[in-house]
């Protein structure tokens, strides 16, 4: 009775199989778990506590590579840049410059400095502020001295009254205490409504009177287009709330005063509103609403919201209105004029989400990186993944693909150097016989 052996599946098929399904599976769990870590409706460079700490830690490496000098003490680099900013009078910046203070003085100097803020009686900022101070010369400490009583008396009197500041004449003050600044208008300009005098904090936008006028005069001009400030102007005025129309004010105040050089964020800020507002629709219904009036009327403020409200696409609308948002957040912690500066680096709405984590986590560090290494302040911002149960579970699932891709491919090529000898088969049963 002829008995057949059966044949047993070789160990390459097995391992063939098992490769390929893992090399399969791999890149799909991979971009499923960078997915759920860094794309979905979750944006980037969100403001949480281990973000900010993180980017935090990246500015104090920028500002420890800004105090490295050939043959130049740490410490004299530190306090010759903070004779310089008092020069300029730039206080912001000389506040940025102190707070950075332990990442720029090294060695023991930079140990000291933090022992002596751990047993002051302050905290935060000031704490620091005041430690610092200790470790400037004395003829800058006293420059120091001086240019904050300056700041202080000068604050004092932008507040005041006008009746208390000796030669001043009558104004609207709209004053912004959060913000650090101070807007005064002209009382010929002024609001002649309640609503309109407690419409906003920071207004870089004027009124809707004024807006208005504007309108008027475009609606009858054929061969001038809307410009992007007009735009500007009225979305923040008629669509904007108190937040959303202060940041608004800080995108204003950079279109009208960076023009010494090309600014990112003003390409990027015209396109955003040409992306909202259709251009020529609004042109054309402004001189069909306006075109018979030749001046200003009260009925025009009227028009010329109901057509704002009517023809701006209102989906496109409120991610504009979310990053007026963070303008608004940039120039609360630090100034609208550091706002200006840090915000005219900016590229698109990632670059902008940077600035908004790094002046909250620096506040005026970020006035000082934006000054002496501006072009690398938006890559210190940093994203932290929250490493939850789920997305551990999948690193583990990445990871153990991996090791099962490497055994196999090293078992393989270990035996493909470990061949049995070959043995004889008999002809008739096809049975194995072994050598003598």
């Amino acid at each position: 009775m002829n008995r057949r052996r059966k044949r047993r599946i070789p160990f390459a098929a097995y391992a063939a199989l098992i490769f390929n399904g893992a090399l399969c599976a791999t890149p799909f769990m991979a971009a499923h778990l960078i997915s759920q870590a860094y794309g979905g409706e979750r944006p980037a460079f969100l403001s949480t506590p281990e973000a900010m700490a993180a980017t935090r830690q990246a500015m104090d490496e920028r500002f420890q590579q800004i105090s490295l000098k050939d043959d130049v003490a740490p410490r004299k680099v530190w306090s010759d840049l903070v004779r310089e900013a008092l020069k300029d009078e730039d206080m912001a910046r000389v506040r940025g410059l102190l707070l950075g203070a332990p990442a720029m003085l090294d060695g023991k100097d930079g140990e000291a400095l933090r022992a002596r803020v751990a047993v002051s009686d302050g905290a935060g900022d000031e704490a620091m502020l005041q430690a610092a101070l200790a470790y400037l010369p004395d003829d800058v400490q006293s420059i120091y001295e001086n240019m904050s009583t300056k700041s202080v008396v000068s604050m004092f009197n932008a507040s005041a009254p006008a009746s208390a500041v000796p030669g001043a004449t009558s104004a609207v003050v709209t004053s912004a205490p959060a913000l650090n600044t101070v807007v005064v208008e002209d009382a010929t300009d002024a609001p002649t409504d309640d609503e309109d005098r407690n419409e906003t904090r920071i207004n870089l936008l004027g009124n809707v009177r004024g807006h208005a006028k504007a309108a008027v005069n475009w609606a009858n001009d054929d061969k001038s287009e809307l410009p992007t400030d007009f735009l500007l102007s009225g979305i923040g005025l008629i669509l904007a709330d108190d937040e959303e129309r202060e940041g608004a004010s800080v995108a204003m105040a950079t279109l009208r005063i960076r023009t010494a050089a090309p600014i990112p964020f003003k390409t990027y800020l015209t396109r955003r509103i040409e992306d909202v507002v259709p251009v020529a629709e609004m042109k054309t219904v402004l001189a069909a609403e306006l075109g018979n009036q030749l001046n200003y009327t009260p009925a025009a403020e009227a028009v010329v919201a109901r057509v704002f409200k009517t023809v701006i696409d209102r989906e496109k609308l409120a991610p504009l209105l979310a990053e007026f948002k963070i303008l608004r957040e940039i120039a609360h912690d630090t100034s609208v004029e550091s706002a200006i500066q840090i915000v005219s680096r900016v590229n698109d709405g990632v670059d902008l989400r940077a600035a908004g984590l790094v002046a909250a986590a620096g506040g005026d560090r970020a006035v000082a990186l934006e000054h002496f290494d501006g072009d690398n302040l938006l890559e210190t911002a940093r994203t932290v993944v929250p490493w939850t149960n789920a997305l551990k579970l999948q690193v583990a699932g990445v990871a153990a693909c991996l090791l099962l891709l490497a055994f196999v491919a090293l078992t393989t090529f270990w035996k493909s150097f470990r061949r049995g000898r070959p043995v004889k088969k008999s002809a008739v049963y096809l049975m194995e016989e072994h050598p003598a």
